[in-house]
């Protein structure tokens, strides 16, 4: 797996916004975390997977999803992996709205560490990547008996997700991106 970098993103926002601010709302405060956490990015490799830490974020907005989330996706989400971390209920609502408008997908881990994926995806794709949250890694037979589909198919979802920077393959092993 590549390596990972912790982007806190209350951290960010305090740094850049206010110091005793805790709510992601409005689009100058989204626009303003986002030349944050792209200053971050710019520091690390692109062969590291970016990890967004929504952990410490209390409220979230469309319009700061839109400009964090959906903005760090068009600019950086086809060079690089990006995992959104510590997402709440609510935090997902705002975000999958940006994504859906956007036609773009992304990986999540809520409070209690489940992976999602979020976004406008097939129901193979979906599943598929629920095999990979579950167990791991796995090569393509595994995952085809596993959902009862054709290789071919699995093949397919699984070059899917590894396209769009939500998986990951090494060898004939597929992987979902996740934290250690």
């Amino acid at each position: 797996m590549m390596g990972m970098h912790l982007i806190d993103v209350k951290a960010v926002l305090q740094r850049t916004v206010s110091s005793m601010y805790g709510d992601l709302v409005t689009r100058p405060t989204g626009k303003a975390v986002r030349g944050g956490i792209e200053e971050a990015l710019a520091g690390i490799g692109d062969e590291h997977a970016a990890v967004i830490d929504f952990s410490d974020v209390r409220c979230l907005d469309i319009s700061c999803a839109d400009e964090i989330v959906g903005k760090l996706l068009i600019e950086h989400g086809s060079v690089r992996y990006l995992l959104l971390h510590g997402v709440s209920v609510a935090h997902c609502e705002a975000i999958q709205q940006v994504l859906e408008r956007h036609g773009l997908a992304v990986v999540a881990r809520d409070r209690d560490g489940r992976l999602q994926l979020l976004g406008p995806m097939g129901d193979l794709v979906r599943r598929v990547f629920g095999i990979l949250s579950v167990y791991g890694k796995a090569r393509v037979e595994e995952v085809a008996a596993r959902l009862a589909v054709e290789p071919a198919a699995a093949q397919e979802a699984l070059e899917d997700l590894c396209h769009r920077r939500l998986a990951h393959k090494s060898a004939d092993l597929f992987a979902a991106l996740n934290l250690p």
